[in-house]
């Protein structure tokens, strides 16, 4: 049983078999077991970054010879995450969307791309851009940002395979933080562009660091997303803010 994962020492892994939120359940609820992955989501950007193919033998064959790497890990809060955490315009369109898949049934419906659609013309057209300050406190280091939104990645892409951080390893025991200075849709549609281009970390509107530890305010409860699903709101205590910082070498995962 997966409770008993952790007790039993012939328990070799857990087995992912869905998409990264279903990964982002086992790193959380079983942080101190190696995990391998069945892709079987939408965006699968965990299987794709690692190479993992959705063949059942492949798998198989990986628990029992293949090799482990350990990976980094983000926590926010107490919530760990594998991939990247958001704040801003793109997580209220992930909680949009969320919305809408629990609407009637209060389960999480299976889901495509073309879902995504409505919500970001929802926040197209209601989102307000409130400003972020994104606090960089680590020893003989201190550094302030603000935009109006924000992420910071453990691997190097976003849905869509959007090339957000390049060069970010999950294995170098720091996470990339990339903040969007300027505020409003049009705007969001144009760094969206850079993105695409790989122009983005060129721009002075647009700040990359390299980070272990941040923390995330805002005047207002923005929305924030890890991993692609609704993380909540930052507290409305603007002295307070969300911490986010790295978990070095957390998890082990099994690969081909």
């Amino acid at each position: 049983m997966v409770g008993d994962a952790e007790r039993e020492e012939s328990c070799r892994c857990l087995v992912a078999a869905g998409g990264d939120g279903t990964v982002a359940a086992l790193i959380n609820d079983r942080p101190g077991v190696p995990i391998a992955v069945l892709p079987a989501g939408t965006e699968n950007l965990f299987a794709r970054h690692f190479r993992i193919d959705r063949r059942p033998e492949r798998l198989a064959n990986a628990i029992i010879q293949g090799r482990v790497v350990p990976l980094d890990l983000g926590v926010a809060g107490n919530r760990r995450f594998s991939l990247m955490a958001g704040f801003g315009f793109d997580a209220d369109v992930v909680t949009h969307h969320h919305r809408a898949r629990t609407a009637l049934t209060g389960m999480a419906r299976p889901t495509n791309r073309a879902a995504y659609v409505e919500p970001v013309l929802r926040s197209s057209l209601t989102y307000r851009f409130p400003p972020l300050t994104i606090s960089i406190d680590e020893p003989g280091r201190e550094e302030t940002l603000v935009g109006t939104t924000a992420f910071l990645f453990n691997l190097p892409r976003y849905a869509l395979g959007l090339p957000f951080a390049p060069a970010a390893r999950g294995d170098d025991g720091l996470l990339d933080l990339v903040v969007f200075r300027d505020a409003g849709p049009f705007r969001a549609l144009h760094y969206l562009w850079l993105v695409l281009r790989g122009l983005h970390l060129r721009r002075d509107d647009v700040y990359h660091r390299l980070v272990r530890k941040v923390t995330v305010s805002s005047p207002v409860p923005v929305p924030f997303q890890l991993d692609g699903d609704p993380g909540g709101h930052l507290p409305e205590d603007v002295t307070m803010g969300l911490t986010i910082e790295v978990l070095p070498r957390a998890v082990e995962v099994i690969l081909p």
